[in-house]
């Protein structure tokens, strides 16, 4: 199962980069590529391709913008990816890159109700061996970034913690395991990438936090934005702090588009309940 949903994420990949998903090539605007997960895809509101964080930050510094992230992809997939033709490509014209990536090798992975459970029971060998493969396929990553384009300017972001309450532990050792590969990697390579500080933006902020519990909605990617924003200024590679929302984000509920409305709202009553989101949360999906 896994491999098949593998083979299927990379053609949807491969398809979409082959239709007309490409920078603009007649400015002199920076070009500007969002890789990754769900995060940088922006997988919390409905019309993503108008209102994730990437598409803010471009709109508001002038960028080129193409944002090939895709949902449930981990770093194995990446490392898959970026041996495609049509990405490389993209990575060769970018003049900066977001890469949300590793949060999935723990959280979307096929054992993480195992690791879920050793983790409220204080056993954390698994995860520290969790830690060391991301930490191994990262490095693997960003050495292939580089060696497509030396000279790109690469911005990672560290994770968040999306639950409270119950499940609380479960998602900071998650956040843990996943921020220590990214300031390991730092610690041994100073100036590797820039680290934007999404824990920062998000963390016990369940109003920024899709009907999921785990993704942003678009108040959360407008949050995102300002950080990332903030660290293109530091860099020199931006002017403004304050996000341009050209298009309005729509906050999209995965349990109600995707069970309907009864079924869906009870469960994104009951998934807020246990991960301590509910009650910051208003008005219910009815």
């Amino acid at each position: 199962m896994r491999k098949l949903l593998t083979f299927a994420l990379a053609l949807t990949l491969i398809l979409s980069i082959a239709s007309p998903l490409c920078f603009a090539e007649e400015t002199a605007k920076p070009n500007y590529l969002l890789m990754g997960d769900s995060i940088a895809q922006g997988y919390g509101i409905k019309n993503r391709d108008e209102a994730s964080f990437g598409k803010i930050v471009a709109d508001t510094n002038g960028y080129n913008y193409v944002n090939i992230a895709r949902t449930a992809t981990d770093t194995s997939d990446w490392l898959t990816y970026l041996d495609y033709d049509s990405v490389a490509a993209l990575v060769r014209q970018a003049d900066i890159i977001s890469l949300s990536v590793g949060s999935n090798d723990y959280l979307a992975s096929d054992d993480v109700i195992m690791l879920g459970a050793q983790s409220l029971f204080g056993y954390t060998g698994e995860i520290r061996a969790r830690e060391e493969n991301i930490y191994e396929n990262f490095c693997k990553i960003i050495d292939r970034i580089y060696e497509i384009n030396p000279d790109v300017t690469l911005l990672v972001n560290n994770i968040y913690v999306a639950w409270r309450f119950i499940g609380k532990k479960i998602f900071t050792d998650a956040t843990v395991c996943v921020n220590d590969v990214y300031d390991r990697y730092l610690e041994k390579y100073p100036g590797a990438f820039y680290l934007v500080d999404f824990a920062s933006a998000i963390n016990d902020r369940p109003d920024l936090i899709a009907d999921d519990c785990v993704h942003p909605n678009a108040k959360g990617n407008i949050e995102l934005a300002k950080v990332t924003l903030a660290k293109l200024k530091e860099i020199g590679l931006g002017e403004n702090t304050e996000p341009v929302v050209a298009v309005e984000g729509i906050d999209y509920n995965f349990y109600v588009e995707s069970y309907g409305k009864a079924l869906g709202t009870f469960l994104t009553i009951l998934i807020k309940t246990l991960t301590g989101n509910l009650f910051d949360y208003y008005p219910f999906p009815i």
